[in-house]
Protein backbone atom coordinates (compact mmCIF):
# COMPACT_ATOMS: atom_id res chain seq x y z
CA UNK A 1 0.00 0.00 0.00
CA UNK A 2 3.12 2.67 1.09
CA UNK A 3 4.61 1.83 -2.14
CA UNK A 4 1.60 2.46 -4.35
CA UNK A 5 0.98 5.90 -2.39
CA UNK A 6 4.77 6.83 -3.14
CA UNK A 7 4.04 5.80 -7.00
CA UNK A 8 1.05 7.93 -7.05
CA UNK A 9 3.83 10.83 -5.73
CA UNK A 10 6.07 10.69 -8.49
CA UNK A 11 3.60 9.65 -11.21
CA UNK A 12 2.19 13.88 -10.24
CA UNK A 13 5.50 15.19 -9.86
CA UNK A 14 6.80 13.80 -13.30
CA UNK A 15 3.12 15.16 -14.33
CA UNK A 16 4.09 18.51 -12.98
CA UNK A 17 7.38 18.73 -15.22
CA UNK A 18 5.97 17.76 -18.07
CA UNK A 19 5.06 13.96 -17.69
CA UNK A 20 7.72 10.70 -18.57
CA UNK A 21 11.01 11.56 -20.40
CA UNK A 22 12.51 8.63 -22.67
CA UNK A 23 15.47 7.85 -22.80
CA UNK A 24 18.61 5.05 -23.83
CA UNK A 25 18.06 2.09 -21.94
CA UNK A 26 14.45 2.77 -20.49
CA UNK A 27 12.82 0.23 -21.40
CA UNK A 28 15.20 -2.35 -20.34
CA UNK A 29 16.25 -0.78 -16.73
CA UNK A 30 12.23 -1.12 -16.14
CA UNK A 31 12.13 -4.23 -17.14
CA UNK A 32 14.86 -5.59 -15.19
CA UNK A 33 13.79 -3.71 -12.00
CA UNK A 34 10.19 -4.40 -12.54
CA UNK A 35 11.22 -8.44 -12.80
CA UNK A 36 13.51 -8.16 -9.97
CA UNK A 37 10.23 -7.01 -7.73
CA UNK A 38 8.36 -9.45 -8.99
CA UNK A 39 10.38 -12.42 -7.89
CA UNK A 40 11.87 -10.83 -4.55
CA UNK A 41 7.68 -10.78 -3.91
CA UNK A 42 6.16 -14.12 -5.40
CA UNK A 43 9.40 -16.26 -4.30
CA UNK A 44 8.55 -15.31 -0.33
CA UNK A 45 5.07 -14.65 -0.45
CA UNK A 46 5.09 -18.70 -1.72
CA UNK A 47 7.59 -19.67 1.44
CA UNK A 48 4.60 -18.23 3.88
CA UNK A 49 2.06 -20.39 1.88
CA UNK A 50 4.21 -23.40 2.15
CA UNK A 51 5.18 -22.52 5.72
CA UNK A 52 1.29 -22.17 6.67
CA UNK A 53 2.14 -18.92 8.13
CA UNK A 54 0.67 -15.30 8.12
CA UNK A 55 1.65 -13.08 5.52
CA UNK A 56 0.05 -10.00 6.78
CA UNK A 57 2.39 -7.64 7.75
CA UNK A 58 -0.77 -5.72 10.20
CA UNK A 59 -0.70 -8.39 12.36
CA UNK A 60 2.47 -10.07 12.75
CA UNK A 61 1.50 -11.47 15.94
CA UNK A 62 -0.33 -13.89 13.77
CA UNK A 63 2.86 -15.51 12.55
CA UNK A 64 3.31 -19.63 13.28
CA UNK A 65 6.46 -19.84 12.05
CA UNK A 66 9.54 -18.15 11.85
CA UNK A 67 10.81 -18.14 8.27
CA UNK A 68 14.98 -17.93 8.14
CA UNK A 69 15.57 -20.12 4.88
CA UNK A 70 15.74 -19.00 1.28
CA UNK A 71 14.74 -15.38 0.39
CA UNK A 72 14.92 -14.80 4.59
CA UNK A 73 18.44 -15.97 4.71
CA UNK A 74 19.61 -12.84 3.16
CA UNK A 75 16.84 -10.26 3.65
CA UNK A 76 14.74 -10.60 6.83
CA UNK A 77 12.24 -8.25 4.59
CA UNK A 78 12.48 -9.14 0.73
CA UNK A 79 9.11 -8.24 0.18
CA UNK A 80 9.94 -5.15 1.02
CA UNK A 81 13.00 -4.97 -0.61
CA UNK A 82 10.34 -6.34 -3.82
CA UNK A 83 8.36 -3.05 -2.90
CA UNK A 84 11.37 -0.96 -2.93
CA UNK A 85 12.19 -2.52 -6.56
CA UNK A 86 8.81 -1.49 -7.91
CA UNK A 87 9.34 1.71 -6.75
CA UNK A 88 12.69 2.07 -8.53
CA UNK A 89 11.18 0.76 -11.72
CA UNK A 90 8.37 2.85 -11.92
CA UNK A 91 10.95 5.65 -11.47
CA UNK A 92 13.02 4.42 -14.11
CA UNK A 93 9.89 4.26 -16.53
CA UNK A 94 9.00 7.98 -15.81
CA UNK A 95 12.75 9.10 -16.86
CA UNK A 96 12.68 11.96 -14.21
CA UNK A 97 15.92 12.20 -11.31
CA UNK A 98 12.85 13.32 -9.08
CA UNK A 99 11.19 10.57 -9.43
CA UNK A 100 13.63 8.21 -7.55
CA UNK A 101 13.28 10.06 -4.37
CA UNK A 102 10.39 7.93 -3.96
CA UNK A 103 12.96 4.73 -2.94
CA UNK A 104 14.46 6.74 0.01
CA UNK A 105 11.18 7.80 0.89
CA UNK A 106 9.34 4.62 0.88
CA UNK A 107 12.50 3.03 2.99
CA UNK A 108 12.04 5.88 5.77
CA UNK A 109 8.01 5.02 5.09
CA UNK A 110 8.09 1.39 6.07
CA UNK A 111 10.69 2.03 9.07
CA UNK A 112 8.14 2.50 11.20
CA UNK A 113 6.04 -0.54 9.86
CA UNK A 114 9.19 -2.97 10.27
CA UNK A 115 10.11 -2.25 13.93
CA UNK A 116 6.61 -2.68 14.92
CA UNK A 117 6.86 -6.25 13.58
CA UNK A 118 10.63 -6.88 14.70
CA UNK A 119 8.95 -5.93 18.02
CA UNK A 120 6.50 -8.44 17.45
CA UNK A 121 8.66 -11.58 16.17
CA UNK A 122 11.17 -10.80 18.94
CA UNK A 123 8.62 -11.43 21.71
CA UNK A 124 6.90 -14.00 19.81
CA UNK A 125 10.25 -16.35 19.04
CA UNK A 126 12.40 -15.01 21.40
CA UNK A 127 16.12 -16.07 21.04
CA UNK A 128 15.61 -17.74 17.40
CA UNK A 129 14.29 -14.40 16.67
CA UNK A 130 17.45 -12.74 18.58
CA UNK A 131 19.91 -15.33 16.56
CA UNK A 132 18.01 -14.28 13.46
CA UNK A 133 18.68 -11.03 13.48
CA UNK A 134 22.37 -11.06 14.19
CA UNK A 135 22.54 -13.28 11.34
CA UNK A 136 20.60 -11.78 8.50
CA UNK A 137 20.19 -7.34 7.87
CA UNK A 138 17.06 -5.74 7.54
CA UNK A 139 17.11 -4.95 3.86
CA UNK A 140 20.17 -6.68 2.01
Amino acid sequence: MLAGLVAVGQRAVTRAMGGPKPYPGRRLLTATLATASAVLFAGPALTFLRAGTSIDPIHPHRASTLLTTGFYQHSRNPIYVADVLAVAAHAAWLGRPIGWLGVPALVAALSPQIRAEEAVLRQKFGQAYDDYLARVRRWL
